[in-house]
């Protein structure tokens, strides 16, 4: 079977839409990929072509990602489809294939994704770079551990007002936090576009903003969905984002989620595996926390991407990498950093760890410990290399990504 893949072009879109709705099994609205448009990038959505059928999709888009001390540009890996008919016939490894190539020769040292099955992107070199948590919470157990005063003023916002104050906010948490993506304007105004379908029965977006005297220094956002079926106070506030300035801003955000009227439980998602939730609440099991896998990473042009990122202690350490898809990663490497810098260069000197690309993707924003990744059996090393990598790579806080892309 011959396939083609190449990048589509204008008149193709409404095929490529239409074969990601048959690989999905869903029916995508006009409306939907109206909004889509705002921010796809059609030189980086690649089409696999059998014949003149457009049968594999895979897109990127153009993305900064905030790595430990650094913001670096991310392909942020998305529509990726194969239709039933030509799964397991290699369409997907060519496109992928392909995408890494086309994301070398653009100069990015990373590509980024949310993966629908797990199972799928190991075997391209990705790793499961950050977790992510749910949350559901009765509401009459969100009693906080210590009493709580209020820190500054809270007030529900409109739409206008709300899209006027809420990237300063986000902007200002983006460089602290690895996993964390700058948002163009493209991107805020694709999620305040909050599409009736989009919301699942419940309602439309709300945004409540604080201000401790300064200006606004913290939101969130939630919907409600009611249910009315046994009376009154059976609704449910599902929160989307949280971000503030301080602990005590959010501090005063949650304590508002927590006590909307007519509100029998509280679900969150996504939300950090080190929530600080987990610490102001008197019950904090009752949050149910769900853990799950969030962003996976692969490491492109990899002692570029290990030079790039700082390391929370310095060292030095002597990688071997297995990387068959990306063969221009293969070899040994030596990482020389620490909080000030570092150097990544080949060598032939013997290794301290040997892994795969994916492994060294998954430890790469300091959340996944490389000993953990030894007990888990992908990674071969002694003690004492582990321990030096870790104290190098380990960073707090650890790695969270609020978005889905």
């Amino acid at each position: 079977m011959d396939i083609e893949v190449r990048a589509i072009t204008e008149d193709e879109l409404p095929a490529y839409m239409r074969t990601m709705e048959r690989a999905f099994g869903e029916t995508f609205r006009e409306e939907d990929w109206q909004a889509e448009r705002r921010v796809v990038e059609l030189d980086r959505s690649l089409g696999a072509f059998d014949g003149p059928a457009l049968v594999g999709t895979a897109g990127a888009f153009s993305l900064v990602l905030t790595v430990p001390e650094r913001a670096l540009p991310m392909a942020g890996v998305t529509q990726v489809a194969v239709q039933p008919t030509h799964r397991r016939r290699g369409v997907l490894t060519q496109l992928m294939r392909r995408q890494l190539e086309d994301v070398r020769d653009r100069g990015e040292l990373i590509a980024g994704l949310w993966a629908s099955e797990s199972s799928i992107y190991g075997r391209f070199g990705y790793g499961i770079a950050s977790q992510t948590a749910e949350f559901e919470i009765d509401r009459h157990r969100t009693a906080f551990a210590r009493p709580h005063q209020p820190t500054g003023r809270l007030w529900l916002a409109d739409k206008d007002e709300a899209r006027r104050a809420l990237p300063p906010v986000y902007e200002r948490a983006v460089p602290g936090q690895p996993g964390m993506l700058s948002r163009s304007e493209a991107w805020w105004d694709l999620i305040f576009m909050d599409l009736d379908h989009w919301r699942h029965g419940a309602s439309a977006l709300f945004f409540a903003l604080h201000d401790s005297g300064r200006g606004v220094d913290g939101y969130a956002t939630y919907r409600v969905k009611k249910d009315w079926s046994s009376g009154p106070g059976n609704g449910t506030v599902k929160v989307r984002e949280v971000v503030a300035d301080t602990l005590e801003v959010y501090a005063d955000l949650w304590r508002f989620c927590f006590d909307i009227d007519l509100i029998e439980k509280i679900e969150a998602w996504p939300r950090p595996i080190d929530d600080p939730l987990l610490f102001l609440l008197a019950e904090p099991r009752r949050l149910n926390a769900k853990i799950s896998d969030a962003l996976w990473i692969r490491l492109v042009d990899l002692p570029a991407a290990l030079a790039a990122r700082r390391y929370s202690a310095p060292g030095r350490v002597v990688f071997e990498v297995r990387d068959l898809f990306c063969p221009w990663n293969e070899g040994r490497f030596e990482l020389e950093g620490g909080p000030d810098g570092a150097e990544c260069r080949p060598t032939d000197e013997e290794p301290d760890i040997s892994l795969d690309a994916g492994a060294l993707g998954a430890a790469y924003l300091g959340g996944t410990r490389f000993g953990a990744l030894a007990r888990g059996g992908r990674v071969e090393a002694e003690a004492e290399g582990l321990r030096r990598a870790d104290a190098m790579f380990t960073w707090d806080p650890p790695p969270y990504c609020p978005y889905v892309f």
